[in-house]
């Protein structure tokens, strides 16, 4: 059976290799990571007498978000233990309170793009993946609770086929996955190490935060773009 050419887009630590693992291990695709230019980046505005020769070679797509509070303490969390690929502070935080630059440190002389603060980040990049139509939206705190449920929904948005046998879901971290990686069993796509999925389920992540802190990231979200990704409940349940 034909495989179906799925891009992905995501923030950093948004998720974005868990959700290519359970769909490639389950369903008859090929989830590429960098269809529209970087996976991390944003959607591309092409005028219509542009001379970029863009080719977007995919059939389907998604992007994939992590709640805000969970996802500044996971990028806050990359930055101190890859140090890659960011410039911002090293203290929680400033890091919230700070300006912050990306940019893609395998690239030589990349491009950088230059936020507010990181909440103004993940505010921009999702807004942009969510503008566009044809885009699936997975949420990764509801992919870690329910993986088989929740990546069934997305699967049948995009038209997929599951594969025959039983539905894997990986118990350990999972890998950074560059196209280039040729990944033929289950194993290959998981680290050594052990996954922590309370920290999702439980909201541990929560506990990194002070009132002070909740505060300023409430007033620097977006609220619209918030009940566009369907995170109105849960971030009053979280932070009232």
């Amino acid at each position: 059976m034909s495989q179906v050419k799925i891009a992905m887009m995501g923030c950093f630590r948004s998720g974005t290799n868990f959700a290519k693992t359970l769909l490639e291990q389950n369903y008859n695709c090929e989830v590429k990571n960098n269809v529209f230019g970087w996976k991390h980046g944003l959607l591309p505005i092409i005028s219509a007498d542009s001379n970029a020769q863009y080719r977007f070679d995919y059939e389907k797509a998604f992007f994939i978000t992590k709640n805000p509070f969970s996802f500044l303490s996971s990028l806050f969390k990359y930055h101190l233990t890859v140090q890659r690929n960011l410039i911002a502070p090293t203290e929680f935080k400033q890091f919230l309170r700070s300006k912050i630059i990306v940019f893609d440190q395998g690239q030589p002389n990349s491009p950088q793009l230059r936020f507010a603060n990181p909440i103004d980040f993940w505010t921009m990049l999702n807004w942009n993946y969510w503008s566009h139509n044809d885009f699936v939206h997975i949420r990764y705190e509801w992919l870690v609770d329910n993986p088989e449920i929740i990546t069934d929904r997305a699967a049948t948005k995009m038209g997929l086929t599951p594969k025959p046998g039983e539905f894997l879901v990986p118990n350990r971290e999972v890998k950074r996955i560059n196209d280039a990686e040729k990944i033929t069993t289950f194993d290959e796509y998981q680290t050594n190490q052990s996954f922590n999925k309370g920290r999702y389920t439980q909201h541990e992540y929560m506990n990194e935060y002070d009132a002070s802190d909740i505060r300023y990231v409430k007033e620097q979200l977006d609220w619209q773009l918030i009940e566009h990704l369907g995170y109105t409940e849960l971030l009053d349940e979280l932070t009232n």
